[in-house]
């Protein structure tokens, strides 16, 4: 590897490993469950959605279980609105699933469906759960 490239991947590496501690570690059952409250509840809900949604649980949000730091798409648009501190404001917490239904599940790809699109499409809005349990690849592996 050419001294320039290793210079670029270790000022990249350390944007992205300095930003890391910006994201408020939240993993709350208040969060699930007002998910729950909003899309698995009322008339005309997909049965087969709320039962992957209930099956889902931390992994609505998060990515892996190992560091609950670490979150899916779904969960990484999220921490843009909620915070520890709003564990217990169920009215915030409706607001930001509200919010974060209307952005791009892949803001990369200009034909990404929302995160809402996907949840009417009876799709966990953070991708399959399979994918959620695994472990997130870090930067210099593989």
């Amino acid at each position: 590897m050419s001294t320039a490239l290793q210079i670029c991947v270790i000022a990249v590496s350390s944007v992205v490993v300095s930003l890391c501690p910006l994201r408020a570690a939240v993993a709350h059952t208040s969060f699930q469950r007002e998910f729950l409250k909003v899309y698995t509840k009322g008339e005309g809900v997909d049965k087969d959605f709320c039962q992957l949604a209930r099956k889902a649980k931390c992994y609505l949000c998060h990515q892996g279980k190992e560091d609950r730091k670490n979150y899916n798409s779904y969960g990484l648009a999220l921490t843009a609105y909620l915070t520890e501190d709003d564990k217990k404001d169920k009215e915030k917490i409706g607001a930001a699933l509200r919010t974060v239904a209307d952005e791009s599940s892949d803001p990369s790809k200009s034909d990404a469906p929302t995160f809402g699109q996907l949840i009417t499409e009876g799709k966990l809005p953070g991708g399959p759960l399979e994918e959620s349990k695994k472990e997130p690849e870090c930067l210099g592996e593989g």
